[in-house]
């Protein structure tokens, strides 16, 4: 009986441990794929010394600026804020 008390009590971790894994790679794939595909971060021909590193973490400053400002949508916030300095200009205030 103690076995089994145990056995049931390390399953209910593995599912809490397990959970708390899943959660934190949804963020990290998520926070990767819209660097990948909606900033074309894979299409970069940037290769060289310090530059790849540089021009990713501008990518994710532009990212949380746009969340902070309630761009839920990446695509729609580029479209909206695309050919127009004034609206970007704003953001950063």
């Amino acid at each position: 009986m103690i076995l089994l008390t145990i056995l049931v009590a390390s399953l209910a971790r593995s599912k809490e441990f397990a959970h708390g894994i899943r959660g934190h790679w949804g963020i990290e794939n998520r926070l990767h794929w819209v660097k990948d595909v909606v900033l074309n971060e894979d299409l970069s021909t940037i290769h060289m010394g310090d530059a790849p590193a540089n021009i990713s973490v501008v990518r994710a400053i532009v990212l949380n600026v746009l969340r902070r400002n309630g761009y839920d949508s990446i695509t729609t916030a580029q479209r909206f804020l695309s050919n127009d300095i004034d609206k970007l200009l704003i953001l950063l205030e």
